[in-house]
């Protein structure tokens, strides 16, 4: 007879019916979601738009190139994200704002998924309290309309992490395919599904291997029973289990690894040359820990304080938390890297506050649940680093700043001969809004880095030189003077003055404090 891995629970009585509070508390905090997203509708990432620019030309027929004419080169690391913006170009849609359509509906997604679905890994009360936490976050919000990809990997990665956690292990089939998307939205999508599998299914299978080998010695019930010679067998449903939550990712990563080698020829996008091991040791950890504190703290004793398989939900925080040491902090304002986890962390915290109902029975108890709950609340929205004034106000200078010094540069570019090559260092917005030929300064977006690795400022400069551009896009801190925002940017100033350029224009940054001007020099 055949045994599945997960181990079923006895039959007990209905659970008890969830209050329409709880339903009415999910439902505000969807609104609240869509509110702050409104509220920092104007922030859009620089890194956005490298994934348009390549959806743009895929859709244009050009294939996977970052110019228009250029080699094949893999500078976007999040597939799934290009292939839905190239389709949205296809119909006519513009693909940056599908981007941000999705990143929005995500997030009410991942409030409906912790408010509705993990009632039933961490019950209706930590569950609401989840919601509440996620609704709040005006960081959330910020990647929900920033046009990447951050917010469907939240999504996804949640809606996995709660079909696992069910008491009853989940269905395997949907758990799998829900993986399998992992790894074409982020590189580093498989190391969070092959760690939550082994943790849901390693322990319960290792248990049934062991079940089923060799009984002990003679007893009262007769002769020990033989070995089989073929050692012992796996249960035909763990088995079905395991092939969909192993199978699946894996099956996933291999077919994407495929395509790359067949139309990049190489196995890792140039992101993760660029970024891995080139960072500090925690900055990217340091940088969450500091923003959000307040809910990281719940969230570790609601870790503790959960059971059985909702434990799982501190897996993929944990196997981030071990994959940011030294990547580089690069296009991580208020942590994107770790909003992907953001619901999860939110789950185990409303956890923790949910433990005050059972430490405080009856209305007291409940009376106890609400007011940490709009503690909570009201500090993720007013408390700095991550309150909604601080949020709004970093998000309205980046804006009034960067972007609108990025999109005086392009408007310029657009005005020189149509062939004109130029060079840039931040390489989203110009390139992708300038209609010119770009080299990357820092080779992101350029096959060379494949051969390469990450070269030192010096010798990027020597590179960028060496492809002969016709204009140099450099930062400068100061609009009058040039004061390099990048050690590149300066090696190149100091070679390009030598050989002949000189400044033809300045796109200023808005605002007195605004320390990002983009100056042009011309051969």
């Amino acid at each position: 007879m055949t045994t599945t891995a997960v181990r079923p629970q006895a039959p007990t009585a209905p659970p008890p019916r969830v209050r329409p509070a709880a339903d009415l508390v999910v439902a505000a905090a969807c609104l609240a979601h869509l509110w702050l997203c409104w509220r920092l509708r104007g922030f859009v990432t620089d890194d956005s738009w490298i994934s348009v620019r390549y959806a743009e030309n895929l859709a244009a027929g050009h294939g996977f190139v970052w110019n228009p004419g250029g080699p094949v080169v893999e500078g976007a690391s999040n597939p799934l994200l290009v292939g839905l913006e190239a389709l949205a170009a296809l119909a006519g849609l513009p693909a940056l704002g599908a981007a941000r359509a999705l990143g929005v509906a995500a997030g009410v997604g991942c409030v409906l998924l912790v408010g509705l679905r993990g009632r039933a890994v961490v019950g209706a009360g930590a569950a609401a309290v989840a919601a509440v936490l996620v609704g709040c976050s005006a960081p959330f919000a910020l990647w929900a309309v920033g046009g990447l990809e951050t917010l469907p990997v939240a999504l996804v990665l949640t809606a996995a992490v709660l079909e696992l956690a069910r008491p009853d292990g989940g269905r395997a089939a949907v758990a799998g395919a829900l993986l399998a998307l992992l790894p074409w939205l982020r590189p580093e999508g498989l190391a969070p599904a092959l760690a939550l599998v082994a943790l849901a299914e390693g322990p319960a299978l290792v248990h049934r291997l062991r079940s089923r080998g060799p009984r002990g010695p003679r007893g009262p019930r007769g002769p020990r029973r033989p070995r089989s010679p073929r050692g012992p067998r796996v249960p035909r449903r763990a088995a079905h289990r395991a092939a969909w939550l192993l199978g699946a990712p894996l099956a996933s990563q291999a077919l994407l690894e495929l395509g790359r080698l067949a139309v990049f020829g190489h196995l890792l996008p140039n992101s993760v040359v660029y970024k891995s091991g080139t960072g500090e040791a925690t900055a990217v950890l340091g940088k969450f820990l500091d923003q959000g504190s307040l809910v990281v703290v719940l969230a570790v004793a609601g870790a503790v304080l959960a059971g059985g398989r909702a434990r799982l939900v501190a897996v993929p925080p944990l196997v981030l938390a071990a994959g940011s040491v030294g990547t580089l902090d690069s296009a991580n304002g208020y942590s994107r890297f770790f909003q992907p986890v953001w619901p999860l962390l939110a789950l185990l915290a409303g956890v923790a506050v949910a433990a005050l109902l059972a430490a405080a029975a009856g209305r007291r108890g409940r009376l106890a649940v609400a007011a940490t709950t709009a503690a909570a609340a009201g500090a993720l929205l007013l408390v700095p680093p991550g309150g909604l004034a601080a949020v709004q106000g970093w998000a309205a200078r980046y804006t009034g700043c960067k972007v609108q010094a990025r999109e005086a540069m392009a408007a310029w570019l657009r005005t020189t001969a149509p062939g004109t090559v130029f060079a840039v260092s931040d390489a989203g917005l110009v390139p992708a809004r300038a209609g010119r030929t770009a080299v990357d300064d820092f080779l992101l977006n350029d096959p060379l880095i494949q051969r390469t690795g990450p070269l030192p400022p010096a010798e990027r400069a020597e590179v960028v030189l060496e492809r002969r551009p016709d204009v140099l896009v450099l930062v400068s801190r100061d609009p009058r003077r040039f004061e390099a925002g990048y050690p590149t940017d300066a090696e190149l100033h100091e070679r390009a003055t030598a050989a002949g350029y000189r400044p033809v224009h300045v796109a200023r940054g808005d605002g007195a404090s605004c320390r990002y001007h983009l100056t042009a020099l011309a051969r």
